[in-house]
C-alpha cells in the first residue's frame, strides 16, 4: 500500500503543480473529507516537491544553463566592477527580474509569536476545518486564467518582461505557495500575460521561478514533517515525479500554444464554486 501511495502522490502533485490547478486546494478537500485537520506536513510530500523541481529543470535545462552562466558572469562583472543594473542583455534582464521576484519570499520569515513564522500562518488555510477559502482562491485562479485566455486570443502579448510585473509575480509567489486554493503556475502566468509579456517568455519565467519555490517548500516540509517515509516510497516517488514533471512541462507548452487553458479556467471556477458552497455549510455547522 505504501508503494501505491507514493505512485499516486507523485502523479497527483506533479499534475496539480505544473498544470494551472491548485495542489493545495485538492489536498485540502481530501483531508477535509477525511477529517484530517493537522497542520503537519508529510516527508513524502516534501521530497516529491523537490523531485518536481528537478523534473522541471530537466525539461528546461537549456534555460537553466543559460541562467547559471549569466549568474556566473554577473558575479565576475561585480568583482571587476563592470556590472550594470540596466544591462540590455535579455538573459541578464531575465535573471535580474527572477531575483526581484524571489525577494518577497523573505517575508515568510517574519516571526508571528507562538504561531511560528508568517509562512506557517498563511499555510494554516490548508487545515482550518472549512473549505471556504479554498473555493474563493480557486475561483480567483480561474478568473485570472480567463483573463489570460482573452489576452492570448487578441494576441497583444509582445512586451519584454520588466520590473513591475516581476514584483507582482513575486507577491503572487509569496501568497500562492502557502495559501490553499491558488495555483502559482496559473496565477503567475496569467499576471504576466495581463501585463502583455510575450507568451513564451511568460511561460518560461513562470516555470523557472517555480523551481526555487518548490525547493524551498520541499525543504520546509522535510524539516517540519510529522510523518516519515520508507526508502522505497522515496525512490519511487522521486522517480515518478521527475518523469511526470518532465512530460507535463511539454504538455503545458502544448496547451498554451493551442490556447487550451480555457478548459482549466472553467474547471477552476466550477470546482471552486462547489468547494465554496461546501465551505459555507461547514462554516455554519462546524
Amino acid at each position: 500500500m505504501s508503494i501505491v501511495t507514493a505512485i499516486f502522490q507523485a502523479l497527483f502533485q506533479a499534475l496539480c503543480i505544473i498544470l494551472p490547478i491548485s495542489e493545495n486546494a485538492h489536498s485540502s478537500v481530501f483531508h477535509d473529507f477525511s477529517s484530517r485537520f493537522g497542520g503537519g506536513s508529510s516527508a513524502l510530500t516534501g521530497i516529491i516537491h523537490i523531485a518536481v523541481a528537478v523534473g522541471i529543470t530537466a525539461a528546461m535545462y537549456k534555460l537553466f544553463l543559460r541562467m547559471f552562466n549569466e549568474f556566473f558572469f554577473t558575479v565576475k562583472d561585480v568583482i571587476h566592477k563592470e556590472a550594470k543594473a540596466n544591462s540590455q542583455k535579455p538573459a541578464r534582464q531575465f535573471m535580474y527580474n527572477s531575483l526581484i521576484s524571489l525577494v518577497p519570499l523573505l517575508l515568510w520569515l517574519i516571526p508571528c509569536g507562538s504561531k511560528g513564522f508568517l509562512f506557517d500562518v498563511l499555510r494554516s488555510t490548508q487545515y482550518n476545518k472549512t473549505l471556504l477559502d479554498e473555493g474563493i482562491f480557486m475561483a480567483i485562479t480561474g478568473g485570472l486564467l480567463f483573463a489570460a485566455v482573452k489576452m492570448l486570443t487578441i494576441k497583444t502579448n509582445n512586451k519584454e518582461l520588466t520590473q513591475l510585473p516581476a514584483v507582482v509575480v513575486g507577491i503572487a509567489a509569496f501568497l500562492c505557495a502557502p495559501l490553499s486554493g491558488l495555483s502559482f503556475v496559473g496565477v503567475a502566468f496569467s499576471i504576466l500575460l495581463i501585463f502583455g509579456v510575450k507568451t513564451k517568455q511568460a511561460l518560461n519565467y513562470t516555470l523557472y521561478l517555480s523551481v526555487p519555490l518548490l525547493l524551498v517548500c520541499g525543504i520546509i516540509e522535510l524539516c517540519t514533517a510529522v510523518s516519515v517515509m520508507t526508502v522505497v516510497q522515496a525512490i519511487i516517488g522521486v522517480v515518478i515525479a521527475i518523469v511526470a514533471s518532465f512530460v507535463l512541462v511539454r504538455v503545458l507548452k502544448y496547451l498554451v500554444k493551442n490556447n487550451l487553458l480555457k478548459f482549466f479556467a472553467w474547471y477552476d471556477v466550477s470546482f471552486g464554486a462547489v468547494v465554496l458552497v461546501v465551505g459555507i455549510f461547514e462554516l455554519i455547522f462546524r
